[in-house]
């Protein structure tokens, strides 16, 4: 069951009915996105109607972020969070019990490696894990593009985690879904680098209060300083939206839908 929440598509049933949905998925060998839009999304998507398109027509796109949950409270939507980073665990937890294969795909050097040796130390029933870094600007270079294709089908992995940020990560899906193989597709970006045990998540009750941008913040000011200020000068811009111009957000779900 989906929502519009402006003018992003999203599920709003809980994690273990979508695990369910996933599982069914990965039964019938069915390929299918799952993408974790937060604020950063919303604000590149206003104005890319073809990655607006890739988020509303994704098989799953979940909440990730409080700013869009309080955005949905605007339109009288009672939504939870579902961030990447907490649902790669029982996602993660399906694939022990059903013994299904994973595939990480990005992260920097040495991520993925590690990344999959914490997974098989925790998740001892997975049957395998794969693990490959495409080189900087691969999504740019046809050999390269090529490479990644052919590794990722060579896998056959049931689950596979692509790890190379948005809007990368997306439009790499979208320009080659048909010649990508079938399986459960999961866009988690910087998760790989807590599944490495890299980076510490905030704490839950930064979380809970929607600070977890503070804490992240505070440990990769260099990379997040300039890309939350547009985030939050654009939150700003949405909520005056919402108050004096809903016809502007409407114009964007149509051009998607004509």
């Amino acid at each position: 069951m989906k929502e519009y929440i402006l003018y992003l598509n999203f599920n709003i049933e809980s994690i273990d009915k979508i695990i369910e949905n996933i599982d069914q998925d990965i039964i019938a060998r069915k390929k299918s996105l799952v993408i974790t839009p937060n604020l950063d999304f919303l604000r590149l998507a206003y104005k890319n109607k073809d990655f607006r398109k890739i988020i509303n027509t994704a098989e799953y796109s979940l909440i990730d972020g409080k700013p869009i949950v309080w955005l949905a409270k605007k339109q009288k939507l009672k939504v939870k969070k579902i961030s990447g980073s907490d649902f790669v665990y029982p996602l993660l937890d399906l694939a022990n019990r059903r013994k299904y294969s994973v595939l990480i795909f990005g992260g920097k050097d040495g991520v993925a490696t590690k990344a999959a040796n914490n997974i098989r130390k925790q998740y001892g029933n997975i049957k395998s894990i794969y693990t490959y870094t495409p080189p900087f600007g691969y999504e740019k270079d046809k050999v390269e593009t090529d490479k990644c294709i052919n590794f990722i089908n060579s896998c056959n992995a049931d689950i596979v985690l692509l790890c190379t940020g948005a809007p990368k990560t997306e439009k790499f899906y979208a320009q080659n879904k048909e010649e990508l193989s079938n399986a459960i597709y999961l866009s988690i970006g910087a998760t790989v680098d807590f599944l490495a045990g890299n980076i510490k998540r905030a704490p839950k009750w930064m979380s809970n209060i929607g600070l977890e941008w503070l804490y992240r913040l505070s440990k990769d000011f260099k990379r997040l300083f300039k890309r939350y200020l547009l985030d939050f000068g654009f939150y700003l811009k949405i909520n005056w939206l919402l108050k004096f111009n809903k016809k502007k957000i409407k114009e964007k779900i149509n051009e998607i839908e004509l």
